[in-house]
C-alpha cells in the first residue's frame, strides 16, 4: 500500500512537472538565428527575404518616427481601368511603427488638424484623431533594442492602407477572392531613407476585360516606406490666384469663431548656398539642387531633348534668385556608382516605358506635414511620340511644311518631347494645369512670327495648348510648338523665392502683394473651371470662335491632303485610317470649344479690394456667335469631313454613326438639364447680360428645323434625335418648372411646323417629318 502511494505521488509530481514545462515560455532566439539563409538588406528598415518570406527589423530609433508609405501600381491587367495605368498612386499614408507590449503596430497618422502646442485644444485634437491600426505583428526575437517581425502576410494581400482594388472596379469586374497560391512577394530593397517592397496579387474575376478569358486578374504593386525630414521645412500658404498643388489643413487654435481652413503648397526645399549674395540680388546656387536622372532605357537620340526639357525651368528659377536650380543627368553606370538605384528615394528619375500608352506623368511624393517634395519619378511612355506626331500634322500642316508627313523630322519630334518633359517637370515642381493661360493672347497675335517666337502660343507650359492651329498658310516664322511662358516665371518666383528672416505668416503678406499686382493681367491669370469658356483644354487665343474658324480652315486643307501626306505608294491605308480618326477628334475639339460659351460663366480669381467680380455671365452677344458657329460647322453636314473617296479607304462600314453621335452629344449638352438650369439661375442671379433660356430654345429649333429647308440624311437624323431628346427633357422632373413651361410652348410651335411639312418635299422628307410629328402627338404635346 505504501509503495502504491509513493508511485502515485511520483506520477502526480511528474504530471505537474510536465504541465509546468508546457506552460513555461519558449526562450526567444536572436535575429541572426531566426534569419539564417535569408537575404539581408540593411537600410531605413533592414529587410530579410527568402522564399516569399519577408521580415522587417525595426530599431528603437524608428519607433514613433514619421514615415510615409506610398503605394503604386507597377503592372496591371490590360483594360483594367481607363484611369489607372502603371505608375498610378493608389494610396499615400503617414504611418508610425509603435511598440505595444509584445507586438509592433503600424498605425496611420494624420496631420490635417493642427493647433499651437500651447493651446488647450491640442489635447482634443489628439483625442479625436486616434490613429487607425493598420497591422499588428508579434515580436519574434530576443534583442531588446530592435524587433524582428514577420510582414509576409501583410504584403501578400491588399491590406488596409494599400487601396489597390477600388470598390467600383471590384463591383464592375466582379473581382472575387485573392488566390494565395498565385500571389507572392517579388522583392524587398532597403536604402538609407526608404524601403521598397514589390509584390504580385492574383484575383479571380467573373467579368474580366475584353481579350482576357482566364477569369483571372494579376497586379504588381510597389510600396515605398520613406523617412520624412527630421527638420520639417517651413510651410508656404497657398494663394488660390496662383496655381499650386497643395495640402489642406484645419487650424483649431485661431481666435476666430470657427476652424480656420487653409492650404499649404507642395514644393522642393530650395535654400541659397550664399544667403548674403542672395540678399543682394545676385543669382545663387541652391544648397541642394533638384536633380533628375535619365532612365538608361531612354534612346540616345532623345536624351539631349529630355535634358533640355528639365533644364528649361532654370530660366524660371532665375526669376526666384537661383541659378542651376534644376539639373538633368545620365544615370551613373555600375562602375561609376555601384550603389546607385532608381528605387532610392534620394534620387529622382525620368523613367522611359516601352508601352503602347500614349501618355506621360509627373508625379511626386511630398511631406504631408509641410508640403516639401521629397522625390519625383516622371514616367514617359514610348507611344506618346505617335500621339504628338499625329496632332502636329493635323493641327499645323496646313501652314507648316515640316508637319506634312508621318516621317516628322527628328528635330521636330525632339522639340515636342522636350516640351512634354517640361510640362511633366512642371507638375513635379508643384504646378497643376492652368487652362486659363491659353486664352491670354489675342488670336491674331498667334499669326505673328515675332510674337510667337518671343511669347510662345500660351502664357504657360502647364496648359494643354500644344500646337499653334491658328496660324494660316503664308504666315512667316511662326512658332508652332509650345514653350514655357511668362506665367511660369511668375508662378515659380512666387513659390520658390526665398525670404531670409521671414516667417510663413510674414511671407504670406509679401507674396499677396506680388499677386495683387499681377493677377488681373490675363498673362498671369490662373483657372480651371469647366463653365468658363476662357478656361478650356486644347484651345489657344482669347476668342474661341475666331481661333477655331482659323483651325477649321486649316483642317479642311489637311483633310484634302491627308492621303498624300500619310500614305506612300505600295503601302496600305492603315496610317491614313489612324490619322483620320485623330482628325475627327481634332474637329470635335474645335467645334466643342464653342459649346462652353453657351450658358458659360466667366470666372476670375480675386480677393476683396481688386476691382472686379469673381463671376460674370457670358454676354448674350457672345453666346449668339457661338450658336451661329455651331450651325455652320456642326449642325450642317460637313461634306469635307466624310468624302466617299476618303472614307472608302479607311472604314468599311463608313462613319455616319460616328459623326451623327458627335452631333447628338453636342445637341444634348446644350439642351441638357444641367445647362438649362444653370442658364436660368445665371440670368436671375449673376451679373451680366446672358442669353436667356427661351431665346436658346427658340434659336436651336429655328436653326435645326425651320432654317434647314431640305435636310440631308445626317441633318434628318439630328432632327429626329432632337425631337426625341426634347420630349424626354420635358418630362425630366429635375428640369426647372419655368423651363418646362417654356419648352412646352416651343414644342407646340415645332409640332405645328412639322405638321405643315408632312406633305412637302421628297418621299424621304415626308416620312421623316411624319415621324417627328407623330412622336410629338404620342408625347401628348397639345
Amino acid at each position: 500500500m505504501i509503495m502504491k502511494n509513493r508511485i502515485l505521488f511520483l506520477l502526480v509530481c511528474f504530471g505537474f512537472t510536465q504541465l509546468y514545462a508546457q506552460q513555461k515560455p519558449t526562450p526567444k532566439k536572436s535575429i541572426d538565428s531566426l534569419t539564417v539563409e535569408m537575404t539581408k538588406d540593411p537600410g531605413l528598415i533592414t529587410t530579410y527575404f527568402a522564399d516569399d518570406k519577408l521580415f522587417f527589423e525595426i530599431p528603437d530609433s524608428l519607433l514613433q518616427k514619421d514615415l510615409l508609405m506610398v503605394t503604386r501600381f507597377v503592372q496591371l491587367p490590360n483594360g483594367y481601368s481607363a484611369y489607372t495605368i502603371a505608375g498610378t498612386k493608389t494610396s499615400e499614408n503617414l504611418i508610425h511603427f509603435e511598440k505595444k507590449g509584445k507586438r509592433i503596430l503600424i498605425t496611420q497618422q494624420s496631420y490635417t488638424n493642427v493647433a499651437k502646442d500651447s493651446s488647450a485644444i491640442k489635447l482634443s485634437i489628439s483625442q479625436n484623431n486616434f490613429p487607425s491600426i493598420l497591422a499588428a505583428f508579434e515580436i519574434k526575437n530576443s534583442e531588446a533594442d530592435r524587433y524582428l517581425i514577420d510582414v509576409s502576410s501583410y504584403f501578400n494581400k491588399d491590406s488596409p492602407g494599400f487601396n489597390l482594388i477600388r470598390k467600383g472596379n471590384k463591383e464592375s469586374l466582379k473581382i472575387g477572392g485573392l488566390d494565395t497560391k498565385r500571389s507572392f512577394i517579388d522583392s524587398a530593397k532597403s536604402f538609407p531613407k526608404n524601403t521598397e517592397i514589390r509584390h504580385t496579387l492574383t484575383y479571380s474575376s467573373n467579368n474580366t476585360p475584353r481579350g482576357n478569358n482566364t477569369k483571372t486578374l494579376s497586379f504588381q504593386a510597389n510600396h515605398s516606406i520613406i523617412a520624412l525630414p527630421d527638420d520639417p521645412m517651413p510651410i508656404r500658404y497657398k494663394d488660390e490666384r496662383v496655381g499650386w498643388f497643395s495640402l489642406s489643413k484645419n487650424n483649431f487654435s485661431t481666435p476666430a469663431a470657427k476652424t480656420e481652413e487653409y492650404e499649404i503648397i507642395r514644393r522642393w526645399r530650395l535654400e541659397p548656398s550664399d544667403p548674403e549674395a542672395y540678399a543682394r540680388g545676385e543669382l545663387v546656387e541652391p544648397v541642394q539642387p533638384i536633380v533628375y536622372y535619365l532612365d538608361p532605357a531612354t534612346p540616345l537620340k532623345w536624351r539631349p531633348y529630355f535634358k533640355l526639357g528639365v533644364e528649361d525651368w532654370n530660366a524660371a528659377f532665375a526669376k526666384a534668385g537661383f541659378k542651376n536650380a534644376i539639373i538633368a543627368k545620365d544615370t551613373p553606370s555600375p562602375e561609376e556608382d555601384p550603389d546607385f538605384s532608381a528605387e532610392d528615394v534620394r534620387y529622382s528619375t525620368i523613367r522611359y516605358g516601352a508601352s503602347t500608352t500614349k501618355n506621360a506623368m509627373g508625379p511626386s511624393v511630398s511631406d504631408p506635414r509641410t508640403g516639401e517634395i521629397i522625390e519625383s519619378d516622371i514616367i514617359w511612355y514610348h507611344n506618346i511620340i505617335e500621339f504628338f506626331r499625329n496632332r502636329y500634322l493635323l493641327e499645323t500642316a496646313a501652314a507648316n511644311p515640316k508637319a506634312r508627313s508621318i516621317d516628322t523630322p527628328e528635330s521636330e519630334i525632339g522639340m515636342m518631347m522636350r516640351r512634354v518633359v517640361s510640362h511633366e517637370v512642371g507638375h513635379a515642381l508643384g504646378l497643376p494645369h492652368n487652362m486659363k493661360a491659353s486664352s491670354a493672347y489675342p488670336v491674331d497675335s498667334l499669326r505673328s512670327g515675332t510674337f510667337t517666337q518671343k511669347m510662345g502660343i500660351a502664357s504657360t507650359i502647364m496648359d494643354y495648348a500644344r500646337f499653334n492651329y491658328v496660324a494660316q498658310p503664308g504666315d512667316q516664322n511662326i512658332r508652332f510648338i509650345r514653350r514655357l511662358g511668362p506665367y511660369d516665371d511668375y508662378s515659380i518666383e512666387w513659390g520658390y523665392r526665398y525670404y531670409l528672416g521671414e516667417t510663413p505668416e510674414t511671407e504670406k503678406a509679401i507674396l499677396q502683394k506680388m499677386v495683387d499686382a499681377k493677377s488681373l493681367n490675363p498673362i498671369y491669370m490662373f483657372g480651371y473651371n469647366r463653365y468658363d469658356p476662357d478656361s478650356q483644354t486644347e484651345n489657344i487665343g482669347d476668342d474661341p470662335i475666331k481661333a477655331n474658324e482659323y483651325g477649321l480652315k486649316n483642317l479642311k486643307i489637311v483633310a484634302k491632303n491627308l492621303e498624300k501626306w500619310t500614305t506612300k505608294e505600295d503601302k496600305n491605308f492603315d496610317e491614313l485610317a489612324n490619322l483620320y480618326k485623330e482628325m475627327i477628334n481634332v474637329y470635335r475639339r474645335y467645334v466643342y470649344h464653342a459649346l462652353r460659351i453657351v450658358g458659360g460663366i466667366h470666372e476670375t480669381l480675386v480677393v476683396k479690394g481688386q476691382n472686379t467680380l469673381p463671376y460674370k455671365a457670358v454676354a448674350a452677344t457672345e453666346q449668339r456667335k457661338a450658336l451661329s458657329f455651331l450651325k455652320a460647322h456642326l449642325w450642317k453636314t460637313q461634306g469635307w469631313l466624310s468624302t466617299k473617296t476618303l472614307i472608302s479607304k479607311v472604314e468599311q462600314k463608313g462613319v455616319f454613326e460616328l459623326i451623327s453621335n458627335l452631333q447628338k452629344a453636342a445637341m444634348m449638352r446644350i439642351l441638357g438639364t444641367s445647362t438649362l438650369n444653370r442658364m436660368l439661375s445665371t440670368q436671375a442671379t449673376v451679373e451680366g447680360t446672358p442669353l436667356e433660356v427661351h431665346e436658346l430654345l427658340q434659336t436651336m429649333i429655328q436653326q435645326l428645323f425651320v432654317e434647314n429647308k431640305q435636310p440631308d440624311l445626317m441633318e434628318r437624323t439630328l432632327q429626329k434625335n432632337t425631337v426625341e431628346h426634347l420630349i424626354k427633357l420635358g418630362k425630366n422632373e429635375d428640369l426647372q418648372s419655368e423651363i418646362r413651361g417654356l419648352l412646352h410652348v416651343e414644342l407646340k410651335k415645332l409640332k405645328k411646323y412639322l405638321k405643315s411639312k408632312r406633305s412637302n418635299g421628297t418621299a424621304k422628307e415626308q416620312a421623316h417629318y411624319r415621324y417627328c410629328y407623330e412622336a410629338l402627338i404620342t408625347a401628348k404635346i397639345n
